[in-house]
């Protein structure tokens, strides 16, 4: 119940890249990697940790050169495109200025488009629908989760969150969900 964790999403125009999504979680050594043999470098996140669960300057940076960059030049080069990448980002103080900067040279193709001061909810893409297209099938995971470890057993709500859901329950709904966000919903926002 005291779990804490932050996520958040990239995507192409078209819908056909979805770049992993960062998560960043409180603890570096949850227990329920431990017991469900999960290892980082299989998951379908890009993992980090920080005590606070907040995505810091030197996360972002790590994810735009270790997940993004790489991301999207395997996506272009695939299929045959310009090595040319906008990223556009709201003014969030974790967002470096001079972002094009600091990513590695591989990536010198990205360049970064930082939106006005208070027109996030107007112009920012997740904002328009993408997030709440997560949240929609991410809600009804969690519900069958619960319902399904509850109706069988004389547990409450508040023992379900304790002892029977965490990290490793997160991460498959995050993935399952994430999936279920169609190409259309990507494009039309």
């Amino acid at each position: 119940m005291k779990d804490r964790l932050t996520l958040t999403f990239c995507a192409n125009v078209s819908g056909d890249l979805k770049i992993k999504p960062l998560l960043v979680y409180h603890s570096e050594n949850p227990c329920a990697f431990k017991a469900q043999n999960i290892t980082t470098e299989r998951l379908s996140v890009f993992l980090k940790f920080n005590a606070k669960a907040w995505v810091m300057r030197a996360i972002f940076i790590e994810m735009m050169n270790f997940c993004f960059g790489p991301a999207v030049k395997k996506f272009l080069e695939k299929n045959n495109l310009l090595l040319n990448c906008l990223l556009v980002l709201d003014n969030n103080p974790l967002h470096p200025p001079g972002l094009d900067d600091i990513i590695h040279a591989d990536f010198s193709f990205i360049k970064v488009l930082y939106l006005p001061t208070n027109t996030t909810p107007l112009l920012q893409p997740m904002d328009q629908q993408v997030i709440a297209n997560f949240k929609k099938p991410y809600t009804k995971h969690l519900f069958k989760r619960c319902f399904k470890v509850t109706e069988s057993t004389q547990l409450t709500l508040r023992k379900f969150w304790k002892g029977h859901f965490d990290i490793a329950h997160y991460l498959k709904m995050i993935d399952k969900a994430w999936n279920e966000v169609s190409r259309r919903a990507l494009n039309s926002s």
